[in-house]
């Protein structure tokens, strides 16, 4: 990376990567930026339970609100493109909302470490983000206010699946820009400073210091097929006029918004909405990162990639209403995680071997599901999905079951009508020969009265003779 962006004069910019540390400073750009990653990882010795453990405590605590509010600038109903809340700021400000005590531990850690090279910690203000998937973002923007200071320190925590967090450098960053060339304030995008792109996996901690937030801009921008997200931004609000105002545009923008009694959800909630978790688990989830975010850049790149840790720092330049794909689609199929959120209670397994029938009947059924996807999940989930696929599959047999036996029964029905309309009428047939036996009769009848008739009439004409 220094190869490739060597300035002139090289004791103003600084690029140092550590095998989990990366520092990028340029201070005549006003850009310092620390990311540690796998940060949790470093700092116990119980690592992937310490990162699912995090997850696991904030989405099964939090509450969850999408924020719907009337943009005054805009003059138009807006929602905040993602899930959040809020915790903490200055108790003598109104509204408040205490950091709870299953969060103050992890806010501990991260001021205590943070503490040894910035001030102003520990810190007092909490905004949790939920990116549940692919669909949720946040906008550019600065989170530079007056009642944080001229130079605050913003530390974020990543918990969850991979993202790509972006940062540009302005001109001016208020007001912010949307970047894709329109309007009276595009000319305020620094179109001669490349922009930034840093992936941030799970249980990274990103750090943006000094004058940062008065010189760029940052997003997470939408990627297909990302799965949930946790990011938690640690602030600190200073005591003094303008920190009442601040806190209370916290809180309506991350919690409330219009409504004085808006709506939240659980985690579970917010599954049941999307659709399920087992959306993220077929066979081959395509990561294409199709972040399409028309820019004034011109075409001018850098880029270095971490193998250990896949950390991406990348520079574009491309010209207007261009297409920015940060993806290589060679790479773009990632292996399932535990993003969704669902306590582990069982070790893992890598092959279906110490599955009972009933499951390996489920994984031969459902050939849309993957099998390692599948055996990465919780038991409970594990036997939730083969129990629902076990009560489907019994109902289909029943109905099955029951369809056979009403076919059986019409066709039994169809041979006896067959059979019966083959066989010979006996009642029939003697109900014909009776009345053939009464025609006979009366034929017979009528030929005796001819008969007497005739020698009645010959007699007649003899006697008439004689």
């Amino acid at each position: 990376y220094t190869k490739l962006m060597t300035p002139t004069n090289p004791a103003k910019f600084l690029s140092q990567q550590a095998s989990n540390r990366l520092v990028v400073k340029d201070e005549k750009k006003g850009l310092d930026v620390l990311i540690e990653r796998g940060f949790l990882e470093t700092s116990t010795t119980s690592s992937c339970s310490q990162q699912q453990d995090w997850y696991q405590t904030i989405i099964d605590n939090s509450r969850w609100y999408r924020v719907k509010y009337k943009s005054q600038r805009f003059g138009k109903e807006c929602e905040t493109p993602c899930w959040t809340c809020f915790y903490g700021g200055r108790k003598e400000y109104k509204p408040y909302t205490p950091v709870p005590s299953w969060l103050q531990p992890l806010v501990d850690k991260i001021s205590s470490h943070l503490g040894q090279e910035v001030e102003k910690v520990p810190f007092n203000a909490m905004l949790l983000r939920l990116y549940f998937d692919g669909t949720d973002e946040i906008a550019w923007h600065t989170d530079g206010r007056t009642f944080l200071g001229d130079t605050p320190t913003i530390a974020s925590l990543s918990l969850g699946a991979k993202a790509t967090f972006q940062m540009r450098r302005m001109h001016n960053v208020w007001p912010s820009v949307d970047g894709n060339g329109g309007g009276c304030c595009s000319s305020s995008v620094d179109t001669s400073t490349p922009q930034h792109d840093f992936v941030l996996g799970d249980g990274d901690l990103l750090v943006m210091k000094g004058m940062t937030q008065k010189y760029w801009h940052h997003r997470v921008p939408k990627q297909k097929g990302r799965k949930p997200r946790l990011k938690i931004n640690f602030r600190y609000i200073l005591q003094g006029p303008d920190a009442e105002r601040g806190q209370k545009t916290y809180y309506k923008y991350m919690v409330h918004g219009d409504d004085s009694n808006p709506p939240s959800y659980t985690y579970q909630e917010i599954v049941n909405q999307r659709g399920g978790i087992m959306k993220f688990a077929t066979a081959t989830i395509n990561q294409v990162s199709s972040n399409k975010s028309q820019s004034l850049y011109h075409k001018q790149s850098c880029k270095i990639e971490d193998p250990d840790h896949r950390a991406v720092v990348q520079g574009e330049h491309e010209k207007e209403n261009s297409d920015i794909e940060n993806d290589d689609p060679g790479k773009q199929q990632e292996e399932f995680s535990i993003a969704p959120g669902i306590k582990t209670e069982c070790s893992r397994k890598t092959d279906n071997e110490g599955l009972d029938n009933l499951a390996k009947g489920y994984l031969e059924s459902e050939t849309d599901v993957d099998v390692a996807t599948f055996l990465a999940l919780p038991c409970s989930l594990q036997k939730e999905l083969v129990n629902e696929w076990d009560q489907t599959r019994t109902q289909q047999q029943q109905q099955n079951s029951s369809s056979d036996r009403r076919t059986t029964l019409l066709t039994n029905n169809r041979t006896s009508i067959t059979s019966a309309s083959k066989r010979p009428n006996t009642n029939n047939s003697m109900t014909k020969n009776k009345k053939n036996h009464r025609l006979g009769n009366q034929r017979k009848k009528t030929r005796s009265k001819d008969a007497s008739s005739k020698q009645t009439i010959e007699s007649f004409f003899s006697q008439k003779r004689v």
